[in-house]
């Protein structure tokens, strides 16, 4: 017990003075205590002797060059691990290989042979000084390029506010529209809807001017976010340069109103603060609800020309017969009877009295709708006979129950920006077949001999990481996940705006 004591009394002490060594004065040693492994110990001068007063119970080996992890269990070695001597041989060889130096590969041969005497420390040191030599001689000289000339920063005009971008006017004047799209490449022309003639374009000058008209349409079904935001900016915006070039600008912002299941006073509400919080002003605020009783009339001068037919085929039923026409258009087979609604060939009387029986309330939701009667020839699957009006028996936020029928988007959207007076209609991509120069926006203006205006696709806002769907942020916020439209978690407008983002 008294052995052991003393054993930790000494170890203690070594301790404190490696502690309180002295970074001039250092030099490595190897302790060996009662046959236990190798202890580095730093010493510095003038520190008390210990080594003497400890040497009964202290075993000095020799210094060594670099124990490298060694052990006092190999003896010859003295602690040294013999399978890192001999990874030192083989990077020593190699960079002798290297430097191709025939007294390097001489020095190495030294090494090992000393390494098959056993005399571990020996080789390690020539292993290693060859190491050195040998990649001081293959190592290429640092290239130091030549100083830059410094760069002077251009004077800024404090009293001019910055700009972090300036857009550019990309719409073509009003006066310019003519082919209000242009033709795609291998477009079969006998389908191009989207020209006005000289007489249609003058008389719509002369009714709304030569300014440029644009309009931003969101639905009224939840709060916007920054995808909306980037709308905003390129509609409004595109406005305000007209008007900067004393061309003449405005915008209007019109709710698309169309599906009252989903559509909430509290959303119109939410989107008027936002639209004014980020400091746009629209010349007016419209509804596509205005329009309703002009869209019946002219839905029934559709059904008149043999142009629109009532379908009453189920949801899954019309899916099955589009994919019926993409499946024959794929294979180059003709088109089955089962591509076709077998309402396709209802006289226009008939579908006339259905539908004023649809507008009288006679029809449950989903029991029958109106359709386009389009061209399922056309290689644009937006033209195969899509939907223009639908039965729901829903109350509406403006409208009440005065209406139960409700056009679909792709029969609003043309109407009310000609009604309008719209000279640019600008959309995010995936409307980019619909307002085709062969697709429904214009075979529709086209039918009913309403101006056509230009409509202009950009790229939709996509933030990796982050939800801008408002379906999906419908799910969010009825789902409880978060507090609300405008958790600040969320990148709604009014989430960024309790972020503490300002409008700029």
């Amino acid at each position: 017990m008294p052995g052991r004591l003393v054993h930790m009394v000494a170890l203690g002490i070594v301790s404190c003075i490696m502690c309180s060594c002295t970074l001039e004065h250092m030099h490595t040693r190897s302790i060996t205590i009662s046959g236990g492994r190798g202890v580095p110990c730093k010493t510095g001068a003038g520190g008390p002797d210990l080594w003497t007063a400890w040497r009964p119970r202290l075993q000095m080996n020799p210094p060594l060059l670099n124990l490298r992890g060694g052990s006092s269990d190999n003896a010859v070695g003295a602690g040294l691990n013999p399978k890192n001597v001999h990874k030192t041989r083989k990077m020593a060889l190699k960079a002798a290989k290297a430097s191709q130096n025939e007294t390097a590969l001489q020095r190495v041969r030294e090494g090992e042979k000393a390494l098959e005497m056993g005399d571990l420390v020996l080789a390690l040191e020539i292993f290693e000084q060859e190491i050195k030599a040998s990649s001081a001689a293959v190592a290429k000289p640092k290239h130091h390029p030549p100083p830059r000339k410094p760069v002077k920063a251009p004077e800024v005009n404090k009293d001019e506010p910055t700009k972090l971008h300036k857009m550019r006017l990309m719409l073509a004047h009003p006066s310019q529209n003519l082919q209000a799209k242009p033709i795609r490449t291998g477009m079969d022309l006998s389908r191009n809807f989207a020209q006005n003639s000289n007489e249609t374009l003058q008389t719509f000058l002369r009714t709304f001017g030569e300014q440029y008209r644009t309009r931003f349409p969101p639905e009224p079904n939840g709060f916007l976010h920054i995808g909306h935001a980037k709308a905003m900016a390129f509609n409004f915006g595109q406005a305000a340069l007209a008007r900067e070039q004393g061309i003449g600008g405005e915008t209007i912002l019109r709710f698309d109103d169309t599906n009252p299941e989903a559509e909430e006073q509290v959303y119109i509400d939410a989107i008027l603060e936002d639209v004014a919080w980020l400091g746009h002003k629209p010349i007016r605020v419209a509804y596509t609800s205005d329009y309703f009783a002009q869209m019946y009339d002219l839905a029934l001068q559709l059904i008149d020309q043999a142009q629109a037919y009532t379908c009453r085929c189920s949801r899954e039923e019309v899916g099955k017969q589009r994919a019926a026409v993409r499946s024959a258009r794929q294979l180059g087979l003709a088109l089955p009877e089962e591509a076709k609604s077998p309402f396709r060939d209802t006289p226009p009387e008939q579908s006339r009295a259905t539908f004023e029986a649809m507008r009288r309330g006679e029809y449950r939701d989903g029991e029958v709708c109106l359709r386009m009667k389009g061209d399922l020839a056309s290689d644009n699957p937006a033209m195969w006979d899509p939907i223009l009006y639908r039965v729901k028996h829903h109350a509406h936020p403006r409208t009440g129950t005065a209406w139960c029928i409700y056009p679909s988007y792709d029969f609003s959207h043309c109407i009310a920006d000609s009604i309008e007076g719209i000279t640019h209609s600008c959309c995010t991509l995936e409307f980019a077949s619909r307002q085709a120069p062969d697709g429904p926006y214009y075979w529709l203006l086209d039918a009913l001999g309403l101006y056509k205006p230009v409509t202009w696709e950009y790229s939709r806002c996509s933030i990796v990481n982050n939800v801008l769907s408002k379906r999906k942020l419908q799910t969010l916020v009825t789902g409880g996940h978060v507090e609300g439209w405008d958790d600040p978690r969320l990148l709604t407008i009014a989430g960024l705006r309790r972020r503490g983002y300002t409008p700029s």
